[in-house]
């Protein structure tokens, strides 16, 4: 083999993805540079070396499936200039699964990618701390006010990087679950205290981000950890004591970060010293329910072009006017896809979230599982394939996953080779 020909074959796909994933969390165009790149190449590839496999391929079905779906719903869209501009941002549906089918990798190179992702997760995370700080430090404020919502929340995610929380904490934990992969299969104590300091970490971040839903998946994500690990090991009354720490630990420092503890205190109703009122519970309910009537067409949606339209419309209808000004869309992905694509995409959504589970959880890949439930949780409280990070997260999660289906060095749920 030519030097030519081992960088083409092995060093430059694997350059091109790592690039693709470190560009994950920036801004859109940079991402959408490192797709366009690895499409080129991949289509290079499979016109020099016939490498697509169909049998991959044929694993993104539900994939297709849905972008095809929407495709469909340009016909009936009143905006179609919307529906376009939807549609091609759905495009990673058709892409990613297209370049996993096509290029050369070897498996266990997908550890490595997914690796660095983590790795890089960690920079932007300290990225984001040393910004916050330097604020502070600006305005000659006490550190402890580093968690209230001048440091917190927004100007933790928008202000520093460009993401919305949400989005920034759904990036976090995936992270986070890459490093747990990691601790299962350590065999040093050094590399173990490592990966523990830096899952604590991003898991602090995670708080200090105030992105309501992940800090309550990754809640679970613990508890079922904890609980799996000791009752495997048949040591129930350790496991016991770790969860009443995860329990401990999860109150002190979720009251001690302001903005988290206002957040989760407006969930059942809140009201400030200045009379502002906050029952976002119920809020959400009826958000919800205005997302759910603004469907003209139960079987097929009222387009991808005109859903946003729609539940705007609805929102008035229901009293929500600032919703209605601000532009929100449903905040469930699901209720989304209902006013879009109708019933029709909201069971090809499901088929993409059920067939991924069934195959992970038959062949114990325990990304696989962690990614997809993970996912699935996020999607209740927000519309994740509105944006270009949740779109391209969320496909490129998945196809990674069956990537690693038969990866010799993946380890099952036992942390065992």
């Amino acid at each position: 083999m030519t030097v030519f020909s081992k960088i083409n074959k092995q060093f430059l796909p694997l350059g091109l993805l790592l690039f693709f994933v470190i560009s994950l969390p920036l801004k859109n165009n940079i991402n959408s540079i490192s797709i366009i790149l690895l499409t080129l190449y991949s289509i290079y590839f499979q016109a020099t070396h016939r490498s697509f496999s169909l049998k991959t391929f044929k694993k993104f079905t539900p994939f297709i499936v849905y972008f095809l779906v929407a495709l469909f719903s340009v016909l009936y869209s009143e905006n179609t200039s919307r529906a376009l501009k939807s549609v091609n941002k759905l495009l990673p549906f058709i892409l990613l699964p297209f370049i996993f089918s096509t290029l050369p990798i070897v498996k266990k190179q997908y550890h490595t990618i997914l690796h660095y992702f983590a790795s890089f997760m960690v920079f932007l995370c300290l990225f984001s701390h040393t910004k916050v700080l330097i604020k502070l430090y600006e305005n000659n404020d006490v550190l402890f006010n580093i968690f209230n919502n001048k440091y917190s929340y927004l100007s933790l995610s928008q202000d520093t990087v460009g993401i919305h929380s949400t989005y920034y904490a759904y990036f976090v934990l995936i992270a986070i679950i890459v490093f747990l992969h990691l601790l299962l299969k350590a065999k040093t104590a050094k590399l173990k205290m490592v990966l523990v300091g830096l899952i604590a970490y991003l898991s602090f971040f995670i708080f200090h981000l105030s992105s309501r839903l992940p800090i309550v998946v990754l809640f679970l994500l613990f508890n079922g950890a904890i609980v799996y690990y000791f009752f495997t090991k048949k040591k129930l009354k350790t496991g016991v004591i770790y969860l009443l720490l995860l329990y401990g630990l999860t109150f002190f420092i979720g009251y001690n970060v302001r903005i988290t503890r206002y957040r989760f205190q407006q969930v059942f109703g809140f009201t400030y010293a200045n009379g502002n009122e906050f029952n976002d519970g119920l809020n959400k309910l009826q958000q919800f329910k205005a997302a759910i009537e603004s469907n003209n067409n139960v079987l097929f949606g009222n387009g991808i072009g005109d859903a946003n339209d729609e539940i705007y419309k609805a929102y008035t209808n229901l009293g929500l006017d600032t919703y209605a000004e601000r532009k929100y869309n449903a905040h469930n992905q699901f209720i989304q896809t209902y006013g879009g694509l109708g019933l029709i995409g909201v069971m090809v959504l499901l088929a993409i979230f059920g067939y991924a589970l069934f195959v992970f959880i038959r062949d114990r890949n325990f990304l696989g599982i962690l990614f997809v439930l993970s996912s699935l949780l996020v999607f209740q409280t927000e519309s994740m394939l509105e944006r270009h990070h949740g779109i391209v997260l969320f496909v490129f999660l998945i196809c990674i996953s069956f990537q690693l289906q038969n990866d010799k060095q993946a380890i099952n749920l036992k942390g065992e080779l």
